[in-house]
């Protein structure tokens, strides 16, 4: 999964600043450091082996079903004639001429089922019905579109298709699809064996509590100093190894991170919720392959998802302490967590015990990121599909929101929606309990790795300018402004800001997080950035050379690493670098780029 090119949050003017290759996206998902420590329950699991577990993805054609292809035939005659032309157009006018239509399609095994269309294509409702050996059929179910994604730029692919609906293991069986008769060329089954895995019949019973024999590696662990910072006491959360996540189906170069966060979204997954305290496990392995292999998608959407015993439990993996980005609410991924109801709550309202399980989470991540949870934050959608808002505009959210507030959705459901109210008292009222929530810069700085990256502190939070706040620490400084978020500076490029006036300066507050780099590190800041490597020292870049040398691939291309801050030469400024120089020119605003020395 690609990198955010732009931090959501800072401004439409901001968020060119990191639009680039790869490196630059790292910053814009602010790559927060793995923080080793005391292992603690709901640690990290992002990096634990591929697990043992069994599991396939069957793509069906609906088209090769059974009657498809005489409905299909019939269909494209009558739309041929309507328009006195057997041949042409006939495919285009396939919903107008034969309406919907029922196909049958054997199936082997299985316990999730979907439905996937055409790219690009606004299919018309769906449902599903089951016929297992020896049996009648079931009841239809209506299968609610997917109304979640990724937000655009990330790299993450999405299909047009329907939620997953739990079945529970079907054996040999028919699967009845109603759809439009227009829908029927491209569209396909999609029948998900979540697997088998050792861990099940045990996994839904209670949370493991990690310690140091529970194998987590190392670098995937929750620093002991965030939970410590965390006035409200971490609820119970199982792990992605308790319910047998298959690592190997996730997308190789990892989670991405934001720079902060600032609200949640709460979500159902729309399934029936059918499934049995010992079935949860599976469940949540179907809802992973259908969101990666079928959807494309990078990791399961959610960051947690809770089942309606009211067990919490770790979903897009990168660490449940840190501002991971999901795919839950396109548009405002960044910034937000994402917290799934299993189960459809439009005509039922969510189990107390499912209620309060979500509050316990969200009040904890709350309390240990410095999120109001009476608040509000002004977020910039990156548009997209499902996103409610068009990309670049701004939108004031309360911190606590439903899917809906976000998206073109129902969810959580019109009865779950009812409960959000209630839902936001809660947490205020359980954050209110444990003292309060952190503030952003403590927050961010055991969120970042605590003393082992940033150091202790060597003085009190204090004020910076324009409602800014920040704190400086024996190795790094953390600075946070509404504006332009929480971010921490260290080493270098610190020492670089600091002599050229902190926030006063005219590179102002800092935009990202330091970001490590092969052979180098750099911070983005509101008037440029600095680049650091160890040949080449702290350098600053401005506006339209910055630009080009990003045009050019940064650090990566030809001119590789800043040698000089940007500089007044006769008639315009210029940058050197390793490999050459950019000048700009004053009187028209040229560009002139130059290899060598």
């Amino acid at each position: 999964m690609g990198r955010r090119t732009a931090l959501a949050g800072t401004g439409a003017g901001l968020l060119a600043l990191l639009a680039a290759p790869a490196a630059r996206a790292a910053a814009a998902g602010t790559a927060v450091p793995a923080a080793p420590g005391v292992l603690t329950p709901g640690a990290a699991s992002s990096a634990v082996l591929p697990l043992p577990v069994s599991g396939s993805t069957r793509s069906l054609p609906l088209a090769a079903a059974g009657r498809a292809g005489e409905v299909l035939r019939r269909a494209a005659e009558a739309a041929g004639e309507a328009a006195g032309d057997a041949a042409g157009g006939a495919v285009e006018r396939l919903a107008e001429a034969a309406g919907t239509t029922e196909v049958t399609v054997e199936v082997p095994g299985g316990s999730v089922l979907g439905v996937v269309f055409a790219a690009g294509s606004a299919p018309g409702p769906v449902a599903v019905r089951v016929r297992r050996a020896g049996g009648d059929w079931g009841a239809w179910t209506e299968l609610s579109p997917v109304d979640s994604a990724p937000d655009p730029g990330t790299g993450e692919a999405g299909a047009v298709a329907t939620e997953p609906l739990w079945t529970g293991e079907l054996g040999a069986a028919q699967v009845g699809v109603r759809l439009r008769v227009a829908d029927l060329p491209a569209a396909r089954l999609e029948v998900v064996d979540p697997g088998r895995w050792a861990g099940d019949a045990t996994a839904a019973a209670g949370a493991r509590r990690l310690s140091s024999t529970s194998g987590e590696p190392a670098h995937a662990l929750l620093d002991a100093q965030a939970v410590q910072l965390s006035a409200v006491a971490a609820p119970a959360i199982r792990s992605r190894a308790d319910w047998g996540a298959d690592e190997g189906l996730r997308a190789p170069d990892g989670p991405a991170y934001a720079g902060a966060v600032r609200a949640v979204v709460v979500h159902h997954t729309a399934d029936p919720g059918s499934y049995s305290r010992a079935e949860v496990p599976s469940v949540i392995r179907g809802m992973y392959r259908y969101h990666t292999v079928t959807l494309g998608w990078a990791d399961l959407g959610y960051n947690f998802v809770v089942d309606r015993f009211g067990g919490i439990w770790e979903g897009r993996a990168g660490g449940v302490t840190l501002p991971v980005v999901g795919a839950h609410a396109g548009g405002f991924n960044t910034d937000t967590f994402g917290v799934s109801m299993m189960g459809d709550f439009t005509s039922r309202a969510p189990s107390a015990e499912c209620l309060e399980s979500v509050a316990q989470v969200i009040a904890w991540k709350f309390s240990l990121h410095g999120v109001d949870p009476r608040g509000t934050a002004t977020f910039t959608s990156a548009g997209g599909g499902t996103a409610r808002y068009p990309a670049g505009t701004a939108v004031t959210l309360r911190t606590i929101n439903a899917h809906r507030d976000v998206g073109f959705t129902a969810c959580p459901g019109n009865v779950g929606f009812t409960r959000m109210d209630a839902l936001r008292a809660r947490v205020a009222q359980i954050v209110d309990a444990g003292g309060g929530v952190a503030s952003a810069v403590d927050a961010k700085h055991a969120a970042s790795g605590g003393t082992r990256v940033l150091g202790a502190p060597t003085r009190p939070e204090g004020p910076a300018r324009a409602g800014g706040r920040y704190r400086h620490y024996t190795i790094g400084s953390v600075y946070s402004h509404p504006v332009t978020g929480t971010h921490f500076v260290k080493g270098l490029i610190r020492d670089r800001w600091a002599g050229l006036g902190w926030e006063n300066s005219f590179l102002g507050y800092p935009l990202t997080d330091e970001v490590a780099l092969p052979g180098g590190a750099f911070n983005h800041f509101e008037g440029g950035s600095i680049y650091w490597s160890p040949r080449t020292g702290a350098q600053v870049v401005l506006g339209a050379i910055r630009d080009e040398w990003a045009r050019l691939g940064w650090e990566t291309g030809f001119l590789g690493y800043p040698t000089t801050d940007e500089h007044d030469v006769p008639g315009g400024r210029r940058s050197r670098f390793s490999g050459g120089s950019i000048t700009w020119r004053a009187q028209d605003g040229r560009l002139t780029v130059q290899r060598g020395g």
